[in-house]
C-alpha cells in the first residue's frame, strides 16, 4: 500500500466508517454502553458501523470514532452519535462530546479543541495547529482557523473519571490558559524603479 499497489483482498470504501469500543476487558463500561449503542447506530447506518476493541479513553464510554479522519468521540448516548455521523458525513464535527483526531499528541487535541470552542469552526479540515512548543507542562500553540491564527496556551488539570469508582482512575485534562487573536503581518513590498 505505502508503494501505491492496493492488494486484491482490499475494498476501498468512499463512505465514512464509524467504530464503537465494545471491549470489555479493558473496561467493562465499554461493553455495557457501547454494544447498545453500537447495535442502533447499525440500525440507522447499515453496513457502515463496527464493533471495535478498545480505542483508548475507556472513561468516556461509550466511544465513536469516524474514519477515515480519525475523529474521536466520547460520553455518547445513542442521540448523539447519530448527530455526530450526520455531521460527519456533511464534513463537519459537533463540539460537545469531541474528543480530538488520531494521530495528533494530546496536547494539541486540547488546544485544537478550545480553538474550535472559541471560534464556533465546526468543518473538519478548517483547524490547523502551525506551530507548537511546551516548557515544562505548559503547551503553546499558533492554531489556524480559516483564515484567522490564534495564539492558544493550556496546561494539565485532573479530575475524577465520570464513571465514578467503577473506573477510579485520574484523568488528565487540559485548562485554557489564554487564547488571543494574532495580527496579521502585512508585509511591504518596496516599489520597482
Amino acid at each position: 500500500m505505502v508503494a501505491g499497489v492496493v492488494p486484491e483482498s482490499c475494498i476501498l470504501e468512499d463512505e465514512p466508517v464509524f467504530l464503537v469500543c465494545t471491549h470489555a476487558k479493558r473496561n467493562a463500561c465499554c461493553a455495557r454502553i457501547g454494544l447498545p449503542l453500537a447495535r442502533e447506530l447499525a440500525k440507522f447506518l447499515p453496513g457502515r458501523v463496527w464493533e471495535t476493541s478498545h480505542v483508548g479513553g475507556d472513561r468516556y464510554a461509550a466511544n465513536l470514532v469516524c474514519l477515515p479522519h480519525g475523529i474521536f468521540y466520547g460520553s455518547m448516548s445513542q442521540a448523539a452519535a447519530i448527530a455526530a455521523a450526520n455531521a460527519y458525513r456533511s464534513g463537519e464535527i459537533i463540539l460537545g462530546r469531541y474528543r480530538g483526531r488520531a494521530g495528533i499528541p494530546e496536547p494539541l487535541q486540547a488546544v485544537e479543541h478550545f480553538a474550535r470552542a472559541h471560534t464556533g469552526e465546526c468543518s473538519i479540515g478548517a483547524v490547523a495547529v502551525e506551530s507548537s512548543r511546551s516548557d515544562g507542562d505548559v503547551t503553546e500553540a499558533v492554531v489556524r482557523c480559516g483564515d484567522v491564527r490564534f495564539q492558544v496556551v493550556i496546561e494539565p488539570s485532573a479530575f475524577q473519571a465520570p464513571c465514578g469508582t467503577a473506573c477510579a482512575e485520574t484523568i488528565t485534562t487540559y485548562r485554557l490558559v489564554s487564547l488571543d487573536r494574532l495580527t496579521p503581518v502585512r508585509y511591504a513590498t518596496p516599489a520597482l524603479t
